[in-house]
């Protein structure tokens, strides 16, 4: 059975200062808030333009009846 010691999946990283060294893996990949906030605005972006596509090309085919 494996230890369920949460210090296991602590990656050491001797570069950063800023990494806390007891946080677990999973919790070290996560993004920070600006890069998700960024890649929110990214993605409602794309999907307003996309939403405006399939607006003008229903309109169109509308009108064409």
């Amino acid at each position: 059975m494996p230890d369920p010691n949460p210090q296991t999946d602590v990656r050491p990283d001797s570069e950063s200062e800023s990494a806390p060294r007891d946080r677990p893996a999973l919790l070290a990949a996560t993004p920070d808030a600006d890069t998700v906030f960024d890649r929110l605005r990214t993605l409602a972006v794309l999907a307003g333009v996309l939403g405006l596509l399939v607006t003008l090309i229903a309109v169109e085919l509308l009108v064409r009846i």
